[in-house]
């Protein structure tokens, strides 16, 4: 399936599914406002932010549940431990929450110099995520990092880059300066 955000015949964003093998798309009920969507791993269930919550949805449809609170969301990703890790606002490190929902706990810390971590990506095996680091100046002046659920660290991996995601083909894909870049990359 292709989930997407696009505007109904009302005006208002909602999301939509596609199947791949299909040119038509049905609007989810419920989805009012959504941004960012992301699939469950088993691809069940979308997760996405509207209202300054952050919801998830069945794909076969029915009622949103809301998860947590948002400020202004900056990307999530789940993982298979049924864990989501999402960035809750602008400035500020990333959170977990658990998919039943419930108080999400801190995953990152922002360091000195650094104002935001966001688009997080989990990486095969799912104990370990991806994501960018926002640093003062320009988002050319960005990081990619990894960070372990079971850390207190991040570590950088690219500097000068954006938006990091890794690709089954073993490549860290990213964007700087107008350009998608890829080096190779292992996960482990």
């Amino acid at each position: 399936l292709l989930a997407y955000v696009a505007t109904s015949g009302s005006g208002v964003l909602q999301l939509y599914l596609r199947a791949m093998d299909s040119l038509e798309a049905r609007p989810l009920a419920g989805t009012e406002n959504a941004t960012g969507p992301f699939f469950s791993p088993d691809g069940q269930w979308i997760g996405f932010s509207a209202g300054d919550k952050l919801k998830k949805v069945s794909v076969s449809g029915g009622a949103t549940l809301t998860l947590s609170d948002v400020l202004a969301f900056r990307g999530a990703s789940w993982g298979p431990n049924d864990t989501i890790v999402f960035a809750p606002a602008s400035n500020g490190g990333l959170l977990q929450v658990s998919a039943a929902g419930g108080a999400p706990l801190p995953l990152t810390k922002l360091k000195q110099g650094e104002s935001s971590h966001r688009w997080p990506q989990f990486l095969p095996g799912g104990k370990t995520v991806l994501f960018t680091v926002l640093t003062e100046g320009n988002l050319d002046n960005s990081e990619i990092a990894a960070q372990g659920l079971d850390s207190a660290e991040h570590k950088v991996l690219i500097r000068g880059g954006t938006f990091g995601r890794y690709v089954p083909t073993g490549h860290l894909v990213y964007y700087r300066a107008g350009t998608m870049m890829a080096v190779p990359f292992d996960p482990v």
